[in-house]
């Protein structure tokens, strides 16, 4: 898979012994490593934990001395507290805060379609008795996001929500729209699970498009690893009044388009993106809804779904 003289190759020597998996949208996630400690989950992903021998994804982990400047070719810079470059490999991101110091705190090489990883984990940036997340967002997020570009799916900004009836409602907005105040007026009026109240991630499954939960929630704080299939999908808007417009062609698209999440630095997956939006459009009807943050807000969708 890969040549010896990669990054990828240079931890073959270490013995990876402990192991766990987790699985978020019908992603399934390895982390291998010499020692326990080095494969702890963060609270939001211990819901999400599987067991299976072989994963979508496979993570070794290792620590090493220090992590010196990337030689690869950087293709993003994310703004907050990772880089993404790019080598003959594949694919390398880099994490830095100057919370830890100036060198990047750990280092994931990856292949370019994002079956098998290296991380590396900076000593000079962490204590002996620090504990370490090795998936700790964004780590997870973008892994996850990548490997659905590259033809199975794509992850959204916005709140699930399933009826008791299994009815599958999905409200996209950009941050301040109301998608943890919606998850919450609904949780308090209705018997209702919500998959989260900030990221979703969508697949088709049985020709149907189907929304997964995620660990990646917003302030109401709503996580989970259940799916349902989706019946329709609410751009969300604060307005005046509660008022529901269709969509429909290219102005769905380009309002799904506008609240996910995408891969900018690559042509295929980027291309794919958004021919999958176009089918997600044609297959689930699309709405504009403005809405005021009080219980009439669910009233008026269930009202109109009726």
């Amino acid at each position: 898979m890969f040549a010896e003289t990669s990054p990828m190759a240079a931890g073959r020597q270490t013995e990876m012994v402990y192991r766990r998996c987790v699985r978020i949208g019908e992603v399934s996630i390895g982390l291998a490593a010499s020692s326990t400690n080095d494969i702890r989950l963060t609270e939001e992903l211990e819901a999400f934990k599987t067991e299976t021998p072989y994963c979508d994804i496979e993570i070794s982990i290792e620590w090493v001395r220090e992590l010196p400047r990337s030689e690869g070719r950087r293709l993003f810079d994310s703004g907050s507290v990772w880089m993404l470059y790019a080598d003959d490999a594949g694919f390398i991101f880099d994490f830095s805060t100057p919370v830890l110091g100036k060198q990047p705190y750990k280092r994931l090489y990856v292949n370019k379609d994002f079956s098998a990883a290296r991380l590396l984990l900076n000593r000079n940036c962490f204590s002996k008795t620090a504990e370490v997340y090795p998936l700790e967002y964004p780590l997870d997020e973008l892994l996850v996001t990548n490997w659905l570009a590259l033809g199975r799916g794509v992850e959204v900004h916005g709140c699930g929500l399933a009826d008791h009836d299994s009815v599958g409602h999905l409200f996209l907005g950009h941050s301040g729209a109301g998608k943890s105040t919606t998850s919450l007026l609904w949780k308090s009026l209705r018997d209702v699970r919500v998959l989260s109240d900030d990221r979703i991630i969508l697949r088709e499954l049985e020709n149907e498009i189907w929304m997964y939960g995620t660990p990646w929630h917003g302030e109401a704080g709503f996580a989970s690893a259940e799916r349902v299939p989706i019946r329709r999908i609410f751009i969300l808007e604060h307005g005046e009044k509660n008022e529901i417009l269709s969509l429909s062609g290219n102005r769905a698209v380009a309002e799904l388009f506008a609240r996910s999440f995408l891969p900018f630095h690559s042509h295929g997956p980027l291309n794919f993106t958004l021919s999958y939006l176009h089918h997600i459009a044609d297959s689930v009807p699309c709405y504009l809804f403005s809405f005021l943050p009080n219980p009439s807000a669910v009233e008026k969708i269930l009202d109109f779904c009726r």
